[in-house]
């Protein structure tokens, strides 16, 4: 982990945040352990304890934080927004996050709903089909995060995975950051500086655990998978988590991989798999234990 909001060095306990952030840092809770605190909250000055993967869910509209999740470590980082522009010559995408740009290029995958490879061109036009008909498409770009976080200022992205998706969403942004991120914090408020945005973090904001270990109730999760037991109904994540797949849990069938069977034969061959969704927290463990209510199975090759 390598972020640090409140006294988040240790942010995994969810007792810290209480009683590192003051008296009225509790707030709105996910589930009988209080996994959310609102963010009636004062930023730690001391943010050179680490780094730590950071999503931030924005106000529509504003450079505002919503939710701030701290998350176990990902092989990934995204941004996800709705775009307003798209140069295909040059490879560029405007969002409407703060006029973010991106750049995609011959190593990018293309994905939509009903095809996860789509072709460059088929992706483009899909786009700019929307665009053309006055709406602003909701679009998902990953990449892999660098060796050491972005610096700041640093608006650059290259996305390596683009998704075309429908319906509504918020604007994300999820990225290793550590305290060259915290441009001020004064009292219950803080000022981030990510990609070259400017965000404010205030008491609008809510926290959120996102470590198994700390949470109580609802959970979401996503990371690569690392061992699949399709008898026992249960995978296994990066960091040791163990996903357990029900007769009760929905498997996207916007997925690459639809069956445990499926998942355990692409493990077993090497290929990197990821899985993604929300489920309960069965045991804080270690390992930790999450019953999938939701399960998106892909391929990132």
């Amino acid at each position: 982990m390598r972020f640090t909001i409140c006294t988040i060095a240790a942010l995994a306990a969810v007792t810290s945040v209480v009683s590192g952030c003051g008296s009225d840092a509790a707030g709105p809770s996910n589930g009988p352990g209080g996994s959310q605190r609102t963010a009636t909250f004062a930023i730690d000055s001391a943010l050179g304890l680490g780094t730590s993967r950071i999503e931030i869910h924005l106000f529509p509209g504003e450079l505002v934080a919503r939710e701030a999740h701290v998350e176990a470590d990902d092989l990934e980082e995204k941004i996800v927004s709705a775009v307003t522009a798209i140069d295909p010559g040059q490879g560029i995408i405007t969002l409407e996050l703060g006029g973010l740009t991106l750049t995609y290029g011959a190593g990018t995958r293309f994905r939509t709903d009903a095809e996860s490879n789509a072709t460059r061109a088929a992706w483009e036009a899909a786009v700019q089909s929307e665009l053309s008909a006055g709406r602003h498409p909701l679009i998902e770009a990953r990449r892999n995060p660098p060796a050491a976080p972005q610096a700041p200022d640093d608006a650059s992205f290259t996305a390596a995975d683009l998704r075309l998706k429908t319906g509504a969403g918020d604007p994300t942004i999820e990225l290793y950051m550590d305290g060259d991120n915290l441009e001020s914090a004064s009292g219950t408020s803080a000022v981030l500086r990510v990609l070259g945005l400017v965000i404010e973090v205030n008491d609008r904001t809510s926290l959120v655990d996102d470590n198994a270990g700390g949470a109580v109730g609802s959970v979401e999760f996503g990371m690569g998978v690392t061992s699949v037991d399709a008898a026992a109904g249960t995978l296994t994540l990066a960091n040791g988590t163990v996903v357990r797949v029900t007769s009760s849990t929905a498997i996207s069938t916007a997925g690459d991989l639809l069956t445990l069977e499926s998942t355990a034969n692409a493990v077993g061959a090497g290929q990197p798999v990821r899985a993604e969704g929300r489920g309960t927290v069965e045991s804080a463990g270690p390992p930790a234990v999450i019953n999938a209510a939701s399960l998106k199975i892909e391929v990132d090759d």
